[in-house]
């Protein structure tokens, strides 16, 4: 057989113990208390045989790597390298647990189809070591086809706990895009045949399909369109409606012009008045600055002229003033000689006291006059900008009153433009529909027969394949008295005549074990294509539990002799390598080949889990 074989996963990391654990080539039992990483082994050999990403766990956060040691079918020992954060393949010949100093043998892309004359992809490695590389599976009624990929295969060989209890079949992931060639995979598995030989019409039928795909969508499109105007008036209708809309708004428009006319003559006046103000008020600062400067002025002219009074009425007093003998010195008139007496010391001294006199009188008369010029000035300034104050709120009044006037047609105008456009869409819808219905016209296609389906699988392996899964549920004593048959209807199983979505959650559980199982056996019997492997997360916890909705739940007596003949049956009979997640343990008959793993979640008994405890 073609069988590939796990034989261990290993998380490294960098400061932290590695995480291991060891597969044996028949079955394998990883049992115990929950949250000990048993799910996550099922999980990460599906991420390490392609899957895109992989949950991140606290418990993995320390570690950088994992390693997936495998043998291939012609016995050759190979481990893959992988980040845990997804991307390409690192591949060493030889069973490794920790990554070797050594460059690897080869790279792998981790996307099927992404390889490279130069890198193969995993997808495509694994399958031509199992025989299936270059199979082509129906993707869609049209009979286009798509390479098979390993993946596909990794779907139908490992379950985890969901989809083991899933209402969807076995066989299929519940999406309809891909249910066509999920139904070709599976038919490939049972029959050995790929939808290689399919003849892909591409010519009369591909053109008439793409025709008639674009009226239906043609057709949606215009139903769509006419329920959006199934309340509106007719094309008639509307087009008056349109043309008294624009009668009314170009009316409004032009009365709305009208008051923004007068309104901006207000504004520039508005704005003439405020700037005269503002050069009138500048001017009277002006004004005010210069009075008191002058006030100051004539206060010291004030100052000077008593005190040169004072002086003139002393000297008049003391005789300084009257010609004969020096006051200061003694000397008669004839003697008083210029270049012996200063100024101050001659008689004529009263004369410049009484010149200072005259002048600063007169600077002081021509001062009060400009102050008294400058008063009327500021006092017409002060009158004038009072004016302007007026004119400026009656500006703003009517400059409000326009605003007033306004709004009502802007509201009005507004209102209008809303209803137009609304008029205009419709319209146009109207003329899209017109469009549409005429294109429509000239794609539709003439119809033709639909084109030829290729058979699924044949009623006799199918025949064949139920009854290999009836014998394996009666060799694991589930309790099953009618006949178990894959129906074509449902694409499921059918057990006592009931499909396999309307049994307990533990039931389908077991149920979907037996498909998977048996699949396997089958391809094995008949020497047909298979990864070699199977890996199940908890396909009898839920069969023991109660589900009220279906009836009670198994005895303790029954659970267990279903769990000791499925146990039994991997151990003894199944001919390929089966990985068993389950919180029970296996029952303590197995054989020595089987290879056991008890995760305890106790630090001082037996193994913690996957991850060592790091909690101490």
């Amino acid at each position: 057989m073609s069988n590939i074989k796990l034989t261990r996963l290993t998380f490294v990391g960098k400061d932290v113990p590695a995480a291991s654990i060891n597969f044996g080539p028949n079955l394998n039992v990883i049992y115990g208390a929950s949250d000990t990483g048993k799910s996550y082994i099922v999980e990460a050999i599906d991420f390490m045989l392609g899957r895109k990403s992989l949950k991140a766990i606290p418990q993995a956060e320390d570690y950088q790597t994992i390693l997936l040691s495998l043998v291939l079918p012609d016995q050759t020992a190979l481990t893959l390298e992988r980040s845990i954060t997804g991307g390409q393949f690192y591949a060493r010949y030889g069973d490794f647990a920790a990554v070797p100093d050594s460059r690897p043998d080869f790279n792998l892309a981790a996307a099927h189809g992404a390889g490279t004359a130069k890198k193969e992809s995993l997808s495509g490695f694994l399958l031509r070591h199992i025989g299936l590389d270059g199979r082509q599976v129906r993707k869609n009624q049209r009979n286009e086809t798509v390479p098979l990929s390993f993946r596909n295969l990794c779907f139908l060989s490992i379950v985890d706990e969901t989809k083991m209890q899933s209402t969807t079949p076995p066989a299929l992931s519940g999406q309809y895009t891909t249910s066509t060639a999920e139904l070709s995979i599976l038919k490939l598995l049972l029959q050995g045949e790929d939808d290689s030989d399919i003849a892909q019409e591409s010519g009369t039928y591909e053109r008439r399909k793409i025709a008639r795909g674009k009226a239906e969508v043609l057709e949606v499109v215009i139903n769509d369109l006419k329920e959006t105007l199934r309340l509106a008036a007719g094309p008639v209708e509307l087009t008056e409606q349109l043309m008294r809309l624009n009668a009314s708004i170009e009316e409004n428009t032009t009365a709305i012009d009208s008051i923004l006319e007068r309104r901006t003559a207000v504004a520039s006046q508005y704005s003439a008045v405020v700037g005269r103000s503002s050069s009138y008020q500048a001017r009277l600062e002006e004004v005010g600055e210069l009075l008191a400067r002058f006030s100051v002025l004539r206060a010291k002219y004030d100052s000077d002229l008593q005190r040169l009074e004072m002086v003139r009425e002393a000297g008049s007093l003391l005789g300084f003033f009257r010609p004969g003998v020096c006051v200061f010195c003694g000397a008669p008139v004839e003697h008083q000689a210029a270049e012996n007496h200063s100024a101050e010391e001659v008689t004529a001294f009263g004369e410049s006291v009484l010149a200072e006199i005259q002048k600063t009188t007169l600077l002081r008369e021509d001062l009060v006059s400009t102050i008294s010029d400058l008063q009327i000035q500021e006092q017409r300034l002060r009158t004038d900008i009072d004016s302007f104050v007026v004119e400026i709120n009656r500006l703003r009044r009517q400059t409000a009153e326009l605003d007033d006037e306004l709004q009502p047609q802007r509201v009005a105008i507004q209102e209008f433009l809303g209803v137009r456009t609304d008029v205009e869409a419709k319209l146009a819808t109207y003329a899209q529909i017109e469009r549409l219905e005429a294109l429509q016209a000239t794609v539709m296609p003439v119809e033709q027969d639909d084109p030829p389906r290729p058979p699924g699988v044949s009623d006799r392996v199918l025949a064949e394949f139920s009854s290999s899964i009836k014998t394996i549920l009666d060799r694991w004593s589930v309790p099953v008295s009618g006949a178990v048959r894959y129906s074509k209807t449902y694409n499921d199983l059918l057990v006592d005549d009931q499909p396999r979505s309307s049994r307990g959650k533990g039931m389908r559980a077991i149920l979907h074990a037996s498909f998977t199982v048996g699949l396997a056996q089958y391809c094995f019997d008949r020497a047909l294509a298979h990864p070699g492997f199977v890996v199940l997360d908890s396909p009898l916890t839920t069969y023991r539990q109660p589900d009220p909705e279906v009836g009670e739940a198994p005895s303790e007596a029954e659970f267990a002799s279903v769990a000791d003949a499925f146990y039994r049956y991997l151990d003894i009979q199944f001919d390929g390598q089966s990985i068993i997640v389950e919180n029970t343990d296996p029952p303590s008959n197995l054989s020595d080949d089987a290879h056991l793993l008890h995760f305890t979640k106790r630090s001082d008994a037996g193994r913690y889990g996957f991850f060592p405890d790091r909690s101490a």
